[in-house]
Formats: C-alpha cells, sequence, structure tokens
C-alpha cells in the first residue's frame, strides 16, 4: 500500500508540472512572443480558462500527501516554511496579473501586471526547479525526522546546507528552459502567425539548452549524492526510463524540425513525465533524503498512516480522482483549437 499511494503521489505532482508547467513557461516567454496589446490578450487568451484548473493536481499532491504520509508531510512543511510562503504568496500574484489585466484600458496598468505575470512565472519555475534539487541533494534531518534550512549559506553543497547552492540553483535554471520550451510548444499550438512563428523559434533553440543540460545534470547529480544509481542497479529495468527519455528529447528535435505544433507539444510533455519517473525511480523507497546520516531519511515506510487508513483512502479516492480527471477533460475539450483575437475586438 505505501509503494501504491508513492505512485500516486509520484502521477499527481507529475501531472501538475506537466499540465501547469506550460502555462508557467508561457508567463516566461511571454514578452518575447507577444509584441503588442493585441497578441498579449492572445497569449493570455490561451492560458487564461485553464490555469486554475491546472493548479487543482498540486493541491490534490498536498492533500494526499498530508493523508498517506504525514510525518513527511510534517517534515517537508516545517523545514521548507520560507520556500513554500514564498511560493504561495508568487502563485497568488501571478494569478491576479492574470485577472487584473484587462480591468482597465491603460497601457501602464497592462505594462505592470504583464512586468508581475513574467517576475511570478519565473520566480515560481526557479523555486520548483530548486524544489527539485533539494530532494535529489537532500536535506540535513535529525533524528526526529525535522530540519531547517536557511536560504543560503555558501552556496555548496553538504552536510548542512541551504536552499539555495550551485547545484539546486543549476536545477532551477533547467526548470526555467524545461517549461520556456513546453510553454512556447503550446502557444505555437493555439495561436498562428507573428506569434507562433515566434514560439516556435523558442523552442527550437529551448530545445539546444535541454540537450546541454541533459548533458550535465546527471553528472552533477551524481556527484552530489552517488547512491541515485543504486536502483538502477538492483533493478536494470528501471534504465529503460531514462532511454526514453532521451528518445523524447529526440522526438522533440524531430517534431519541431518539421513544424508539427502538437506532436511537438506532446513530445515535450513525455520528456517531463519520464524525467519525473526516473527521479521518483531514482529515490524509492525514499520520501526525503538525509544529508546528516542514511539512517534520518524519510521513506515510505517510517512515515505511512496506519494500513486501514491507507486502504481506506484507496476508496475514497477511486471515487474522487476521477472527477478531477473528468473535469480536466472537459476544459481542455471546451477550449479546444486555435485563440485568434483581432484588433477592434472589444477587450482590453
Amino acid at each position: 500500500m505505501e509503494t501504491l499511494w508513492f505512485i500516486i503521489i509520484g502521477v499527481l505532482l507529475t501531472l501538475f508540472v506537466v499540465l501547469d508547467g506550460f502555462d508557467f513557461g508561457t508567463g516566461i516567454i511571454y514578452p518575447w512572443v507577444a509584441k503588442n496589446n493585441t497578441e498579449r490578450r492572445t497569449v493570455l487568451s490561451a492560458i487564461g480558462p485553464i490555469w486554475d484548473g491546472n493548479e487543482v493536481w498540486l493541491i490534490i499532491g498536498g492533500g494526499v500527501l498530508f493523508f498517506a504520509f504525514p510525518t513527511a508531510y510534517a517534515s517537508i512543511f516545517s523545514g521548507y516554511y520560507l520556500a513554500l510562503m514564498l511560493l504561495l504568496w508568487l502563485l497568488m500574484f501571478r494569478g491576479l496579473s492574470m485577472e487584473l489585466r484587462s480591468q482597465l484600458p491603460n497601457p501602464l496598468w497592462h505594462s505592470f501586471w504583464d512586468a508581475l505575470l513574467v517576475i511570478g512565472s519565473v520566480s515560481i519555475t526557479l523555486v520548483l526547479g530548486v524544489a527539485l534539487g533539494n530532494v535529489l541533494r537532500g536535506v540535513p534531518l535529525e533524528a526526529d525526522g525535522f530540519f531547517f534550512l536557511p536560504l543560503w549559506t555558501d552556496f555548496m553543497t553538504g552536510e548542512y546546507p541551504g536552499i539555495l547552492d550551485w547545484y539546486t540553483l543549476l536545477t532551477g535554471a533547467f526548470a526555467i528552459v524545461l517549461f520556456s520550451v513546453h510553454g512556447a510548444n503550446f502557444i505555437a499550438l493555439k495561436t498562428e502567425q507573428a506569434i507562433q512563428q515566434r514560439a516556435r523559434h523558442i523552442a527550437r533553440k529551448g530545445n539546444y539548452l535541454i540537450a546541454l543540460f541533459m548533458l550535465v545534470l546527471p553528472l552533477a547529480t551524481h556527484i552530489v549524492q552517488p547512491f541515485f544509481i543504486q536502483n538502477y542497479s538492483v533493478y536494470s529495468i528501471g534504465v529503460l526510463l531514462p532511454i526514453l527519455a532521451g528518445a523524447a528529447l529526440l522526438a522533440m528535435f524531430v517534431t519541431r524540425s518539421k513544424e508539427n505544433d502538437l506532436y511537438a507539444f506532446a513530445a515535450s510533455a513525455a520528456f517531463m513525465v519520464l524525467l519525473l519517473l526516473s527521479v521518483a525511480f531514482s529515490i524509492y523507497p525514499n520520501m526525503l533524503i538525509a544529508t546528516t546520516h542514511s539512517m534520518h531519511n524519510l521513506t515510505i515506510y517510517n512515515t505511512a498512516t496506519s494500513e486501514y487508513a491507507l486502504r481506506t483512502g484507496i476508496i475514497w479516492f477511486s471515487i474522487g480522482a476521477p472527477l478531477a480527471v473528468v473535469y480536466t477533460l472537459y476544459m481542455y475539450r471546451s477550449f479546444r483549437g486555435k485563440v485568434v483575437l483581432s484588433d477592434d475586438e472589444e477587450g482590453y
């Protein structure tokens, strides 16, 4: 049951990253794909109906973590309190930027909220990438399962690092590039003419940066946490995950060169899914890795709730999860197709 709930949490967080990743990426590349007010409204209209629905999966993931692994939840939310509060405020400000921009027909008003959208999207993506880097690197867990991390120390990894160091900043930068490409593929799929061409250009250039990161990150991860190859040596079938991720990256290049926007978007989504599956396979059965002593690791076994609760929870989850899936599919189906706005169309 513990393994099943570990998989469920992994699926929920992967859905959040893939679905919200493209609208975060849209915010990152926003000034470069949209050059005037009509183009900016077009780009915002592409993500406007769906961005808040994408964040549902983060809420569900947090709720499932609280239910299934309460000890891990308590440790994570106390140790990362500063980062989580920062993420919460950034999410709120980013949402406000999209909802309030169209309330006044004033260029200064528009510029303010446009800038906040870009800053919020970049910052949120950086925080998420840094968070993944912290999970991979490990945290200074004590024997009681709790830890504290300052925002930074000397920017070096070690037994008592900060949230920010050279490795987590590297994973944060990778997240920004990856989300930018994913967002560019989505905008190319949803728009036409000049916006589409700019988005395609960004995605094409970004693919090369992703390939570069994929040469550097595995080596950096091995330096920081050599044990990550352990599961691959024990269960050799897991090697298929990074191989398939590499194939998805190759597909990103091929589909983008052929200007097939649907397949390019599907390829970037598949790459993100396989990358996260590779990470989950590497850390299993750990929830949090201790930089202090491996005996302090928080695993799915020493942080899970009771067996009865886990079994009962499956019943309720099997009822609630399909409703969220149906809602998501209905939402995307309702707003499918290209977004095209004209200069004289009503709206700010």
